[in-house]
């Protein structure tokens, strides 16, 4: 016979969790759609309404349906893993659950992959690329530019830079500030003279047009705010234009390579990254094919 406790509805304790990662855990609301959805998968998949119908073997036959008949990549069920168990882990502390079902479920090993990013090259060519374009408004054209240059050239995330407003950008300290961005954390990034200088000419744009929007990146309509479908289209234009393979993401990546090659230093790009651990930043360690060179020439033998 089943305990009242653990005959709760799944979809009515996820809502719960949800509401205290909310308020508790300080979850951003993309945490949240994407928890949901994973939830909505896995619940289509098992066919559970009630927790203790989660047991081991039901969460294994979820996750082989994705394998086998769905194709997931291990990259994707190791996500589905981590959207799960916290939820699960949840479960077990509020006395729901016994134990944690998931953590008898073995995981495949991931592969290791490193960030895909733009050569120096490459960059420049994706910076130019989003001011010379055709574009039916002038406004666009330093917009789009100022956009690129955030990613390029500060390492912002596609959320962090859409969400940007006017007082987050400082030209008297030469600084953006990100407020909350992964995490829950605040950051405060450097400008480099270029971008500084992008930014100043896509501002002389925005009070030639008199806009008075407290986002710093709007649509061509200035109610409204550039949003994460525009960038899509943004990027898929670029893409076109170029003839290179990218991703918004990709050009943070190469906003990291490009600073290590430079000679930044780890702990200084982590910081300006807002990584919560400096481990996440060495895998660009891997990615610098110009620092391997320099570093080889450093071979004692090499001198002789």
């Amino acid at each position: 016979m089943h305990s009242q406790k653990n005959r709760q509805r799944i979809d009515y304790l996820l809502d719960t969790y949800l509401e205290k990662g909310l308020v508790f855990r300080n979850y951003s609301m993309v945490t949240v759609k994407s928890y949901r959805f994973t939830w909505k998968v896995i619940l289509k998949l098992s066919k559970a309404e009630y927790l203790d119908e989660l047991t081991t073997e039901c969460l294994e036959d979820v996750f082989y349906q994705g394998r086998k008949e769905r194709q997931w990549s291990s990259t994707t069920l190791h996500s589905y893993f981590a959207k799960t168990n916290p939820f699960l882990k949840w479960c077990v502390k509020q006395g729901y659950l016994s134990c944690n079902p998931l953590d008898r479920v073995e995981k495949p090993r991931l592969k290791t992959r490193l960030p895909r990013k733009l050569s120096e090259t490459e960059a420049e060519l994706v910076l130019e690329t989003s001011y010379h374009m055709k574009y039916s408004y002038r406004y666009e054209r330093f917009r789009n530019r100022a956009i690129i240059a955030c990613m390029l050239l500060a390492g912002l995330r596609k959320s962090e830079t859409i969400n940007l407003r006017m007082r987050d950008v400082d030209f008297d300290t030469s600084s953006l500030f990100i407020n909350q961005g992964k995490g829950g954390k605040d950051r405060n990034i450097p400008m480099c003279s270029r971008l500084k200088g992008i930014l100043l000419s896509y501002i002389a744009e925005r009070k030639r047009l008199n806009r008075q929007s407290v986002y710093f990146f709007t649509g061509v309509n200035e109610k409204r705010k550039f949003g994460n479908q525009a960038i899509k289209i943004l990027m898929h234009r670029l893409r076109k234009q170029t003839g290179l393979d990218f991703s918004s993401h990709t050009l943070r990546h190469s906003f990291a390579t490009l600073m290590l090659e430079g000679g930044c230093d780890i702990y200084t790009l982590s910081q300006m990254m807002g990584h919560s651990k400096i481990t996440t930043t060495t895998i660009y360690l891997q990615c610098t094919t110009k620092q391997k060179r320099k570093s080889i020439e450093l071979h004692a033998l090499n001198h002789n």
